[in-house]
């Protein structure tokens, strides 16, 4: 997936202005499937576009000014649809609580702390995808919906996936830690004697 497929998948919506392309792109909750794009690469990103001939740019005038549209060629449907056409990649997640988990040692109290605010963002995330759903105001097609009741569910399961480790946390109910080769105990030992 890149950048330059969702502002096709945008532009196919509706022609807009690069800025009411910024809105779709950084609406909340599009980053869980989307991932972040920064909005200084939208507008090189959509010059870039304009040079493949994908879009076009018009000049309209919205409340007295004048205003930059885009809107896609059929070269840029045609690309638009290869895309979807494709086979879509495995999705690679970078999730830092779950790295953090990874290198854990000791304080479960502060790592409770980062899964009581990790289940607050879910909650208030899996609450605004409802809302988004009944808004009557954003195009959500039958496939989109799909795709929101995958990401509701995955939202679902992860606050029960922190209300079990949370509880395992403060009851002392982990696993066994598997250290074959006493790296734990290695690594505590030249923490201690780093300089």
């Amino acid at each position: 997936m890149s950048v330059k497929h969702i502002l096709l998948g945008v532009l196919s919506w509706y022609p807009s202005s690069g800025y009411g392309i910024k809105k779709e792109v950084e609406y909340k909750g599009r980053e869980l499937g989307w991932g972040k794009i920064s909005y200084g690469s939208i507008y090189p990103k959509l010059k870039e576009l304009e040079n493949e001939k994908l879009i076009y740019c018009y000049e309209t005038q919205e409340d007295g000014r004048t205003t930059k549209v885009y809107d896609l060629t059929k070269k840029g449907w045609d690309e638009l649809q290869v895309w979807l056409s494709a086979t879509p990649s495995y999705p690679v997640v970078r999730d830092e609580l779950m790295m953090k988990m990874s290198f854990w040692k000791d304080d479960s109290g502060q790592l409770i702390n980062h899964l009581e605010m990790r289940k607050k963002e879910s909650l208030h995330m899996l609450d605004h995808f409802k809302q988004w759903e009944n808004n009557e105001v954003s195009l959500i097609t039958g496939i989109a919906a799909l795709s929101m009741d995958y990401v509701k569910l995955q939202l679902k399961t992860e606050i029960e996936w922190i209300d079990q480790a949370i509880y395992r946390l403060r009851n002392n109910e982990l696993s066994q830690t598997k250290d074959p080769y006493q790296l734990t105990e290695k690594a505590y030992e030249r923490q201690k004697k780093s300089k």
